[in-house]
Formats: C-alpha cells, structure tokens, sequence
C-alpha cells in the first residue's frame, strides 16, 4: 500500500540499462582515481549526473501526466500535453544512447585500462587474419571510391530513423520499444569495450606506413569526415559500433519489412566495409561487432518479453509533497 508520499515509478527497461550503465561508469571513476590518487573533476561527471537525473525526472513527468484525469473530466492542458509526452518518452532512447556515449569523452576510457590497446588489436588481426586489411585496400583506393565509402560511413546516423519511423508508423509499438531496447543493449556492450579495450585505431597507428591518401576532390566529404572525427570519443574502436549498430538495425528491417531491407542493404553493407577502408577500425573490432549484434538482438527481445518495463517506488520528502499540492498536482491514485 503506498502512501501519499510515494511514487511508483515504471521505469522502462531501457532506462534501467542506461542508469546501470551510468553508474558503472561513476563507479568506475571513483574506485580507480582514488587508487591512483587522481582528483574527479566536473568533466568526468558532466553528463553523467544530469543524464542520472534527465531520466528519473522524465519518468517522474510521466508519473503525473498518465496520471491526470480525462479531458472531459478535467479540463486542464495535462490530456492536450500527454500525447506529445508519449512521442517524447517513446524517442527518448536516441538521447540517452548519446549521453552513454558522450560520457566517455576525454579521459574516461583510460578509468580502468591506463594505456592503449592497439598493439594487441593489431597482433589479433595478425594472428586471425594474416595482415592488416587498412593496409591492403590501399590497392583499391581512388576519389570516387573515397567519397561514395565517406558517405555511406556518414549515412550510419540516418539508417537508425528511418527504421525506427517506419516500426513507429507502421508497426505495433512493441515491436519499436524492442529496436529501441536493442540499440540501448549493444550500446551499453559496445561502450564497455571502450573501457576495456581503449584504442585510437589504425588511422594513428598504422599512418607511417600508408602510403595513399584518402582526401577527395569535393571539400564537403573532407570537411564532413574531418568533422566527425572531431566529434567522436577519441578511443571508440573496439567493438565497432558502426558494424554492430547497423546490423542491429537491419535485423529490425528485416523483422519488420523485408523491402526495407533490401533497400538498406548497399548502404549497410557499404557502411561496414568503410569502417576499415577509411581506417577508423581493425578488421577485428568489425567481426565482434558482427558477432555482438545478433546476440544483442535476441538478448533484447528476450529481456523486453520477460521485464518491458520495472516498478520502482521512491518515497518523497514531506516537503516536496506539500510543493506539489500547493503546484495544484495530485497524486495519481493507486
């Protein structure tokens, strides 16, 4: 029996994968720069904290919106708002896989592993594969091919929304809570690897020994990718997200149209193949993000079947309960 000064919270399972994933990485940094001696600065908790209280607060929201009565029994802006707040909560997965991401920015990947793991990539791409495939391509690079290659790297950010607005348009919603389950599951993974397995890829390891560029003639591929690099958490190369994401993804199309995936298919198919052309990978890393993938996929349709979504009640100071009446809110019965 909860009392008036509780909340009982649903918080998706997306959300309680991301929050432990969030604080695994605090965790993280407290445990081993206090055994190092290190000081926490506030960067190293930037988007950590506010990403922790983005994701209680937005349940909270939800907590007294799904609350509210009907509009013919109400007649204030909640029912009118609700709606919208669904779409939101529903999408809010793509900022959170951001805010996992970016919370790995500047020293963060070096918390548990202090040096760079490269010499053992490339060791592992030795020993499994005979070479190092970066260096190999370097046969076939041309400018178109460098430029069709830059694109469909950079095209990796649009095949995520347009497969998700079709499941979201088209397809039970469900079916769009697991794609989006599953996006936050390889994440969450891939990210660890980060941690575990720091590297800065081939592009710096291997630059000596390249011996052909991959500039093009038109400025917007070369600013586009210049960019990106900018962008990107600087040791983000094992697993490769891009392979392991994308095939995510397309096991969603799939599941959901076929034609669609067969659409996507040049593109995906493209996309992995760039990871290496354009140097950002080990050949290594892209097979574990192929093998990560499918085990992500079944492991998030099974989690979402058997905890879509988990009751959490957290009890409110008198204070707070007393601000939110005279706020003119009540509780949601129970």
């Amino acid at each position: 029996m909860l009392s008036n000064r509780q909340l009982r919270l649903a918080l998706r399972l997306e959300d309680v994968i991301a929050l432990v994933f969030f604080g695994l990485n605090l965790l993280l940094q407290l445990l081993f720069r206090e055994m190092r001696g290190e000081n926490l600065s506030p960067a190293d908790v930037l988007i950590i904290i506010p990403a922790v209280a983005l994701l209680l607060g937005k349940e909270v929201v939800h907590y007294f919106l799904a609350g509210r009565k009907a509009p013919e029994e109400s007649g204030d802006v909640f029912p009118f708002v609700r709606p919208y707040w669904e779409i939101v909560r529903d999408w809010f997965p793509f900022l959170i896989i951001l805010m996992m991401y970016y919370s790995l920015w500047g020293g963060a990947t070096h918390v548990l592993v202090t040096h760079d793991r490269d010499a053992a990539l490339i060791a592992w791409d030795q020993r499994l594969f005979g070479c190092q495939i970066s260096l190999l391509l370097q046969k076939i690079v041309s400018p178109p091919l460098t430029e069709w290659m830059d694109f469909a790297y950079a095209f990796h950010l649009f095949n995520i929304p347009i497969v998700a607005c079709f499941i979201y348009l088209r397809r039970p919603r469900a079916r769009f809570r697991e794609m989006m389950l599953g996006l936050i599951v390889i994440s969450f993974i891939g990210l660890l690897g980060y941690i575990l397995v720091p590297a800065v890829g081939p592009m710096y390891t291997l630059r000596n020994q390249y011996t052909v560029g991959l500039e093009t003639p038109l400025t917007v591929f070369n600013r586009e990718m210049a960019f990106m690099d900018f962008a990107r958490v600087r040791r983000d190369v094992f697993p490769s997200l891009h392979v392991g994401i994308s095939f995510v993804v397309w096991l969603y199309a799939w599941r959901n149209s076929k034609r669609l995936f067969w659409i996507l298919m040049p593109l995906i198919l493209s996309l992995w193949f760039s990871t290496v052309y354009l140097r950002y990978h080990y050949l290594i890393d892209c097979v574990v993000g192929f093998i990560l993938a499918p085990l992500s996929y079944l492991l998030a349709n099974a989690l979402y079947r058997r905890w879509g979504e988990i009751p959490v009640t957290i009890g409110l100071p008198a204070a707070w309960v007393e601000w939110i009446r005279r706020l003119g809110v009540s509780m949601p019965a129970e």
